[in-house]
């Protein structure tokens, strides 16, 4: 089983300025943040394909594992390192037969222990949990309590698990406290001024913190 923790950086394209995109990748992933997720939904294969090429170039420079949301031929064919999947997206086992037992696969929990513990047993390399806070990305998600993510973590013991979902500086300490192991945050870098400052600051916030 893989050993992540950290800070897990996502990606939004309505939110990242198009003309300079790759240098604002760039000016995150110099802190090392232990993930960067392209996610992408709006645009062509072709695209996406460009964008996910150009940040793997990018995170092999710093060392940051590099994943796809939710699209497994994209991964192969980028060389990331492995691929998020969703409760609609692509079967588990599917996915892992396709991407190779070296590949990194996550997968999003919402709440649902039930599910944690399945996809736990099933071999995700990570388990993403949430949301705790509102969201501006999934506004209408349904809130998963701090008392069920602490319970979730206490339950899975041998998967990595990220909190994701409103977490910014103001909330870490206390989303810390349910004993995950890494934070994932879209807004609180990307919809900030400086991208680059607020991952530094939210690196240093998740290792110093509880």
């Amino acid at each position: 089983m893989k050993d992540f923790s950290g800070l897990y950086v996502i990606t939004d394209e309505n939110l990242i300025n198009q003309e300079n995109y790759f240098d604002i990748i760039n000016s995150v992933l110099i802190h090392k943040p232990t993930f960067i997720q392209l996610r992408v939904k709006e645009l062509s294969k072709e695209e996406v394909l460009y964008k996910a090429k150009r940040i793997r170039e990018l995170s092999l420079k710093y060392d940051v594992k590099f994943i796809i949301n939710d699209n497994v031929e994209v991964a192969i064919e980028s060389g990331a390192d492995g691929v998020h999947i969703g409760k609609f997206d692509e079967d588990f086992n599917k996915v892992r037969k396709k991407i190779g037992d070296d590949k990194i696969i996550g997968v999003s929990c919402y709440g649902d222990i039930d599910r944690c513990i399945k996809f736990s047993d099933l071999g995700a390399d990570y388990i993403a949990i949430g949301t705790p806070y509102f969201t501006k990305t999934k506004p209408d998600r349904e809130r998963t309590d701090l008392d069920q993510m602490s319970k979730i973590v206490k339950t899975i013991e041998s998967t990595p698990i990220f909190a994701i979902g409103g977490i910014d500086k103001s909330n870490i300490d206390e989303i810390k406290g349910t004993g995950v192991d890494g934070v994932a945050v879209i807004n609180a870098i990307f919809n900030q001024d400086n991208p680059s400052s607020e991952t530094l600051k939210l690196i240093s916030f998740f290792n110093k913190s509880i």
